[in-house]
C-alpha cells in the first residue's frame, strides 16, 4: 500500500512534465518501470532482511536455527553472502538479458527471490542462510543490471533519469516494508508474506512487450509495436514523423550495438576510444562514491548499530525512523531529479552525507572523551538521518541513472555488467569487515574514514561528472 501510494504520486510528478497529448504515453511507460521495480522492491527487502531478523536470531529462544544463535561472525558471513550471489547476477543475467531478451530475463529472476524467502522461511543453518542470501543477491544483481538498461531504453529523453529514480525508492520501499513486518512478526513469517512480491511482479510484467531497441535487432515491426504501445499510440495508428525519426535512431544505435550475434561485432577500440574511457572511469567513481561513502553499508547493521550505541529508542524503533527518512530522499530525488539536474543532486546529497558523519563521529568522540551528552541522546539518529536521507536524495539513487545515460550504447550493456561487479565485490568485502573493523576501530574512527572519502568524492564531482539534465543519448554522448 505504502509503494502504491507513493508510486501514484511519483506518476502525478511525471505526468505534470507531460501536456495532456501525451498521458497515454506517460501512464504506459510508468507502468512498465513501476512493474518491473516491484522486483527491486522485493531486492530491497531482501537487502534489509538481516538487519530486521538479527535481534531475532541472535536470541536463542526465537532463532530457529539448530546450530544455535548468530554470533557477529555468523552475522558476517550472512550479510556478505549477499554479494557472490550479486557478482554472479550481474554476469550471468546481464549475459542472458542480451540473448533472450530484457522482459524474459527480468521474469527469471523472480525465480530465485521466491527460493530465497523460501529458504529463509525453513532454514535450520547457517549454511542455508547463506545460501538464501546468495540467492537474493544474484537476483539483485540482476535488477540492478538489467533494470536500468531497460528503462534506459523504453523511456523518453524527458522521463529517462525520473523512471530511473523509481527503482531506489523500490528499493527503499522494500526496506521500510521488511522492517515494519519484522517489527511485527516473526522472521518466518515475515518471509511467507514476502513470496507475494515476485509472484504479483510476475503477472503484472508477463503483458509487457520488450524493449523498442532490443526488439529491433530481431524484428523492425515488433520493435514498432513496442514502440506505440509505450509512446501511447493505438496499434492500427501509424507512427507520426517525430516517432518515426526516434524508430530511425533506434535502428542505427542497434545497427552499432549488434554488428553480429557473436562476440566478433565488438573490438578493443570500442572501449578504447577516449569518449568510453571517460565514461568508464567517470562510471567507476560513482560506484566508489556509493559504497564507501558509508552510508549503504551502514544500512545493514542499522539495528546493530543502534543496539551498540545505545540510543533512548529501541533499535527497530530508531531503524524504522531512518529507513522512513531515506524513502522520503528518495522520493524527493524523484521530485528534483528532472528540475535541479542529476550533478546537482550528487553534490547535495555527498555533501549532506559529508555533514552527518562529521557530525555523528564528533558526538562518538565527544563521549568517548568523557562529556555528559546525555541531554543530546537523540543527535546520533538525527546525524544518521541526515547521512541516510542525503544519500538517498542522489548518491544512491542517480549514480546508475548517470552511468547508464553516459555509457556509449554499443557497450553499455558490458560497462554496466563491469561497474556492477565491481560494486557487489566492493560490497561484499566491505559487508565482511565491518563487523571486525567496528570491534578493532570503533565506530567514531570508522565514520571519520567515511567522511574523508565523502570529500574526495565531492572533489570528483564538481570536476568529472557531466550534467546530463534533459540531454539525449547522442548528446551525452557527443558532449563526453
Amino acid at each position: 500500500m505504502l509503494y502504491a501510494t507513493l508510486a501514484s504520486k511519483s506518476c502525478y510528478v511525471i505526468s505534470d512534465q507531460c501536456s495532456m497529448g501525451c498521458s497515454s504515453s506517460t501512464r504506459n511507460q510508468f507502468f512498465a518501470a513501476l512493474s518491473a521495480n516491484l522486483l527491486t522492491l522485493s531486492y530491497g527487502a531482501s537487502f534489509g532482511w538481516i538487519s530486521s531478523s538479527y535481534l531475532q536470531l541472535q536470541d536463542p529462544q526465537t532463532s530457529r536455527l539448530t546450530s544455535g544463535s548468530l554470533t557477529k561472525d555468523d552475522l558476517g558471513w550472512v550479510t556478505s553472502s549477499l554479494s557472490p550471489g550479486g557478482l554472479f547476477g550481474v554476469l550471468f543475467f546481464g549475459w542472458l538479458a542480451d540473448k533472450i531478451g530484457r522482459k524474459r530475463c527480468l521474469l527469471l529472476m523472480a525465480v530465485p527471490i521466491v527460493l530465497h524467502w523460501l529458504l529463509i522461511a525453513t532454514a535450520t543453518n547457517l549454511i542455508q542462510l547463506c545460501v538464501a542470501r546468495f540467492l537474493a543477491g544474484a537476483a539483485g544483481g540482476c535488477g540492478l543490471t538489467v533494470i536500468p538498461i531497460y528503462i534506459t531504453e523504453l523511456a523518453e529523453d524527458r522521463l529517462r533519469s525520473t523512471l530511473g529514480t523509481i527503482s531506489f525508492l523500490s528499493f527503499c520501499s522494500g526496506l521500510l516494508l521488511i522492517n515494519v513486518l519484522g517489527y511485527l512478526f516473526y522472521y518466518v513469517t515475515v518471509a511467507c508474506i514476502m513470496i507475494a512480491l515476485p509472484l504479483v511482479f510476475a503477472t503484472c510484467f508477463a503483458f509487457k512487450p520488450d524493449t523498442p531497441q532490443y526488439l529491433e535487432q530481431r524484428n523492425r515491426r515488433e520493435a514498432e509495436k513496442s514502440l506505440k504501445y509505450y509512446r501511447g499510440i493505438p496499434s492500427k495508428e501509424s507512427l507520426n514523423e517525430e516517432l518515426q525519426l526516434e524508430l530511425t535512431r533506434l535502428c542505427k544505435s542497434t545497427q552499432q550495438m549488434h554488428v553480429g550475434s557473436d562476440n566478433n561485432s565488438f573490438s578493443w577500440s570500442d572501449f578504447t576510444h577516449s569518449k568510453a574511457r571517460k565514461a568508464f572511469f567517470i562510471g567507476l567513481g560513482l560506484v566508489l562514491t556509493e559504497q564507501l561513502n558509508g552510508s549503504l553499508i551502514m544500512l545493514k547493521y542499522i539495528t546493530v548499530i543502534f543496539k551498540d550505541a545505545g540510543s533512548s529508542l529501541s533499535p527497530m524503533a530508531s531503524a524504522l525512523i531512518v529507513i522512513a527518512i531515506q524513502l522520503l530522499g528518495t522520493y524527493s530525488a524523484t521530485l528534483f531529479v528532472e528540475r535541479a539536474g542529476r550533478k546537482t543532486l550528487l553534490l547535495i546529497s555527498i555533501s549532506g552525507i559529508w555533514l552527518g558523519e562529521m557530525s555523528t563521529a564528533g558526538y562518538y568522540y565527544l563521549v568517548s572523551f568523557g562529556f555528559n551528552m546525555s541531554m543530546l541522546s537523540w543527535f546520533p539518529i538525527a546525524a544518521y538521518s541526515l547521512m541516510v536521507f542525503s544519500g538517498s536524495f542522489g548518491v544512491l539513487t542517480v549514480g546508475f541513472v548517470v552511468i547508464a545515460e553516459i555509457t556509449p550504447p554499443k557497450i553499455r550493456s558490458r560497462i554496466i555488467r563491469v561497474h556492477m561487479f565491481i560494486d557487489f565485490a566492493l560490497d561484499m568485502s566491505i559487508a565482511k569487515v565491518f563487523p571486525l573493523m567496528s570491534d578493532s576501530m570503533g565506530i567514531p574512527a570508522i565514520v571519520t574514514m567515511f567522511a574523508v572519502f565523502c570529500f574526495l568524492f565531492l572533489v570528483f564531482i564538481v570536476v568529472f561528472v557531466p550534467e546530463t539534465k534533459g540531454k539525449s543519448i547522442e548528446a551525452i554522448q557527443e558532449s563526453l
